[in-house]
């Protein structure tokens, strides 16, 4: 369970208390008057009526009013209360909170931690603030796919995801309340894990005195719409947290026939489409990566490149190959591009990377026309390949990179370490930061979840060897993920084709394909971040990628 360094203090505000603040508090807000005055009613969701407590217990269970009269007094109808039993296992529990205590909780009022994924929201002013509410988390995406497969909320689109904590030593509880209708929907999900519970609801009527339980156990879902949403304020008494309990409460946004729709459509849609992500990260993780890349201060990414003379390269082109150059385009540090009377391609290779025997060799196995010059430059062998149309085609470059892999592996040996380590990582996160770019938020999130995905690969699950892209020593699937994005206009049919050409030479593992998704995510965010403005075709396929997590393993398989 990682706690923000403010989750051990009191956040209580105004007349909101915990047993932090209580001492220095003269109130008992938290508590809910059962006295003799008000009549406590349990909920049965067999009959969806609330009967008295007294009744209840009298029969030791909801006599489902078979023998009792029509009085109000006694039991009334309850509507807009939908409750699943189990909604969860004992495993997906277990597992879902693992996800959800290894993110950042921060503290919360009267008693509660919390962890949002959502808008910033000013109710008195009703203003809202979108940049920093990156999506759903990833772990969500079950969970929603699985709501919406019961009728009442198969069209519901989470756009808040709050995930809080209660703790019987803090005093944890929330006062009754109705969540704002200006801009929240009339469907409120809740999850509860870890312990039963009772939710109670108080009817807004101020000259009635009913309190209605709702027993929630553990593993429950439930919904409150309609009637239970609008008319009664619901909250959860302290005397009601026994043990340690998590609420993971999902909210909608209001219809399309409301005011806020009217008011705000542009913003709306946006809230819609970001709350389709599921590579969000939270309030409390947003601030927590900021804090920690200030205060390890990198300036800047410390990279092994080549800085090369552009002038050098053309030169040494114009005198081998005799052609002038009509148009010159450098695609990294060891790669440019050069149309003259043919097409060309003049790569670099380090030779602390391959030696020039092993270069040789590979070239003449994989049967690429290619001219090793004399000259090296920064410690580089320099080769020029002639490129005739058909090396250009999708399917022809994804030979190319099975051909490469196939014969570097076997010539050049190189010991397993994850190139993506923390280090790396925090120099990435750096870049964003100090760019910060309109995008940012979103950029950062993405790294984040990539982090999280790559962090877990264990050794040997996924290849490393010298790339034919870039130069460098890192996983193979790397090579495929650069060339699916040199234009993206085209990328659905680069996927396809040039992963069909590779696999007539060599099949990608299962784990290769279920990390293609986050390797194109991981390449994407840099190579939008490296742009002074954004590529609006790259931020929508990135869109795309975050809504769809596995895009791109759909498209091949």
């Amino acid at each position: 369970m990682e706690l923000s360094a403010s989750s051990s203090s009191c956040a209580c505000k105004g007349i909101r208390s915990c047993k932090l603040c209580e001492t220095t508090k003269d109130n008992n807000n938290y508590l809910i008057n059962e006295s003799t005055t008000n009549i406590i009613y349990i909920y049965c969701d067999t009959c969806r009526q609330a009967i008295r407590m007294d009744i209840y217990e009298l029969n030791s269970q909801c006599p489902h009013h078979n023998n009792i009269d029509n009085n109000n007094d006694i039991s009334f109808s309850l509507d807009g209360i939908y409750l699943v039993p189990d909604f969860l296992d004992e495993d997906e529990e277990n597992n879902l909170l693992n996800f959800i205590d290894n993110d950042i909780w921060i503290a919360s009022q009267s008693g509660r931690l919390k962890q949002d994924f959502g808008i910033k929201i000013n109710f008195k002013k009703q203003t809202i603030k979108t940049k920093y509410f990156t999506g759903m988390p990833m772990y969500s995406k079950n969970l929603i796919q699985r709501l919406q497969t019961y009728r009442l909320i198969d069209d519901f689109q989470s756009v808040e995801l709050c995930n809080l904590d209660y703790n019987i030593q803090r005093g944890s509880h929330i006062d009754p309340h109705i969540d704002d209708t200006w801009i929240w929907g009339e469907r409120l999900i809740t999850i509860n894990l870890l312990s039963n519970t009772i939710l109670s609801l108080i009817p807004n009527d101020k000259n009635t005195n009913k309190i209605i339980y709702i027993p929630l156990p553990r593993r429950w879902m439930i919904v409150l719409y309609g009637d239970a949403r609008y008319e009664y304020k619901h909250g959860i008494q302290r005397q009601h947290i026994q043990n340690r309990r998590i609420a993971v409460t999902f909210r909608e946004l209001t219809g399309k026939n409301e005011k806020f729709y009217e008011e705000n459509k542009d913003l709306y849609e946006r809230i819609i489409r970001i709350g389709k992500r599921f590579t969000g990260i939270s309030v409390g993780r947003f601030e927590k990566i900021v804090t920690d890349i200030n205060a390890m201060m990198i300036d800047k990414m410390d990279v092994d490149t080549i800085s090369i003379d552009e002038n050098q390269i053309k030169e040494l082109f114009k005198s081998t190959c005799k052609e002038n150059i009509s148009s010159f385009e450098i695609f990294n540090s060891s790669t440019y591009l050069i149309n003259a009377e043919n097409k060309y391609q003049m790569k670099l290779f380090s030779h602390s990377s391959i030696s020039l025997e092993q270069l040789q060799t590979i070239l003449s196995l994989c049967q690429l026309n290619g001219t090793i010059l004399d000259t090296s430059i920064n410690q580089s062998y320099i080769v020029i390949f002639n490129y005739n149309n058909n090396l250009l085609l999708n399917k022809q470059i994804g030979h190319l990179l099975a051909q490469w892999r196939l014969h570097t592996r076997n010539i050049i040996k190189i010991s397993w370490k994850n190139p993506f380590d923390n280090e790396w990582f925090n120099q990435q996160y750096t870049l964003i930061i100090n760019k910060k770019k309109n995008s940012y938020p979103f950029l950062l999130s993405n790294l984040f979840t990539c982090q999280e995905q790559i962090s877990s690969i264990e050794e040997n699950q996924l290849e490393i060897g010298l790339l034919w892209n870039n130069n460098q020593q890192t996983f193979y699937l790397m090579d495929l993920i650069l060339n699916f994005l040199i234009n993206i206009d085209s990328f659905i049919d680069n996927i396809k084709e040039i992963i069909n050409g590779y696999e007539e030479i060599l099949q990608l593992t299962n784990d290769e394909l279920n990390f293609l998704d986050t390797f194109v995510r991981l390449q994407l965010v840099l190579l939008l971040n490296n742009q002074e403005t954004d590529d609006d075709k790259q931020l929508d396929l990135l869109e795309q990628l975050c809504s769809n997590v596995f895009f791109v393993r759909n498209l091949v398989r």
